[in-house]
């Protein structure tokens, strides 16, 4: 349970520490390093999904270790979200994240909350591709809806 509020927390305190995050990051730097978390996600969200829709063999213990591997990463995240990168060139976030700071941390919270459910879930005996389907397109549907409102 507290790791579960733990990783809550991270994932809805995005930029509860933006004024020291700028003291630690050039903008550019940020940028670069929140686009490099993402990739490690995408990675394993990619593998989760071939798994899932059995593009290849389905394996439980590597699923929840990839899972384990996004909740790693998600929680780095907050120290690369500052106002000073709004606008950094190569930045995939629309204007529209910083105006709507409340939505965006929403779509983080949806994020952890869909993860720590699949978290919970495969780590069960008994975990299969059919038990992992619906909480795998929770996560899928957290990533899909921030992109939908916030990405470029």
């Amino acid at each position: 349970m507290l790791k579960k509020t733990l990783m809550i927390a991270a994932a809805t305190g995005l930029f509860a520490t933006a004024a020291a995050q700028a003291n630690l990051f050039k903008p550019e730097d940020a940028v670069e390093y929140r686009q490099s978390i993402y990739q490690v996600m995408r990675a394993q969200v990619g593998v989760i999904g071939a798994m899932t829709k059995g593009d290849i063999d389905f394996d439980a213990e590597a699923l929840h270790q990839r899972a384990l591997n996004m909740e790693h990463v998600v929680g780095l995240l907050g120290e690369t979200y500052f106002p000073e990168t709004r606008g950094v060139a190569g930045s995939n976030i629309l204007p529209k994240a910083w105006d709507d700071m409340e939505g965006f941390r929403a779509k983080g919270q949806n994020l952890g909350t869909a993860l720590q459910e699949l978290i919970a879930a495969s780590g069960q005996p008994g975990f299969d591709a059919a038990k992992a389907r619906p909480v795998v397109a929770k996560v899928m549907q957290s990533c899909k809806s921030c992109h939908d409102d916030y990405r470029k």
